[in-house]
């Protein structure tokens, strides 16, 4: 009890020194009065897991991030989608179906699925994780990522999950692999849920990139799929074969990277693959 009195002091007292700014914005902001440790300690409190919407997560994830305006700005994907790639259909009605895309291109991946839709306040959301250092990004990233795993897929139908890699080059320049860092906390994320999930086998050097390819965001969608062809890789291809694979990456735009991975991972014996990405841009 006392620990916790002076540890909500010390709190007090740092956001005085150093007020909380928005990684987004800049705007200076009043978070709630929580921490890590709190919101773990009352989530392994309820009888219930906490609620599975999206938009519901946000708030309760990011606020320490960012700041309410900002964190209002972002859209979870809604139904009807493509009940393959994932993309909001603009009707606002109806069931998921297929989008025009996959019915004239059938994609190599069986679905791809993503929490968050790739629009204005997101895309500096992730320009800040990924180009600016901000780390401390990625564990609300991390656990909204989860929410979006334990919402589109069943317990156990996945067996091996594979961040997709950044070639060495990129890798050294920016210290660490963004769509790792989504993923390598998991086990510990699913541990605070009182029903505690069956422990997630992630793989961060199986799936290697073998060549230092243009970054995807600065070409077209044609130029893409000929950018990333034959650019990965796989060590040790028999740990794939007859597996359920999960991929994970941040953006899904074209679906060129993903596309490609699948293409390799299938060629390698996986029974299918599937994706999961933080944002997807329409």
């Amino acid at each position: 009890m006392l620990s916790r009195i002076l540890y909500r002091r010390y709190k007090t007292l740092q956001r005085i020194v150093f007020p909380p700014k928005c990684l987004v914005c800049s705007r200076f902001f009043n978070p709630p009065d929580c921490d890590a440790a709190g919101v773990a300690e009352n989530v392994a409190g309820k009888k219930e897991p906490a609620p599975l919407s999206l938009q519901s997560q946000l708030d309760r994830l990011l606020s320490v991030c960012l700041c309410p305006a900002c964190i209002r700005g972002l859209v979870a994907v809604e139904s009807p989608i493509c009940d393959c790639c994932g993309l909001p259909i603009n009707s606002r009605q109806g069931v998921n179906h297929r989008c025009g895309d996959c019915i004239r291109e059938p994609k190599n991946y069986r679905i791809a699925r993503a929490p968050l839709i790739y629009e204005q306040i997101l895309t500096r959301v992730i320009h800040c994780f990924k180009y600016k250092g901000k780390v401390q990004l990625a564990k609300p990233l991390a656990e909204l990522l989860l929410t979006a795993f334990r919402l589109f897929w069943e317990p156990g139908s996945i067996d091996i999950i594979l961040p997709v890699p950044l070639h060495l080059k990129r890798f050294r320049m920016r210290g660490f692999n963004q769509a790792y860092l989504l993923v390598c906390s998991w086990n510990i994320l699913a541990g605070q849920y009182p029903y505690r999930p069956a422990q997630q086998q992630v793989e961060p050097h199986l799936l290697v990139r073998t060549a230092a390819t243009v970054p995807q965001s600065v070409l077209g969608r044609a130029q893409r799929a000929v950018n990333i062809k034959n650019a990965f890789d796989l060590n040790q291809p028999a740990k794939v074969k007859d597996k359920r694979v999960l991929l994970i990456d941040d953006v899904y735009t074209t679906g060129a990277t993903v596309n490609e991975c699948t293409r390799l991972l299938l060629n390698c014996g996986a029974r299918h693959v599937d994706v999961l990405t933080l944002a997807r841009a329409v």
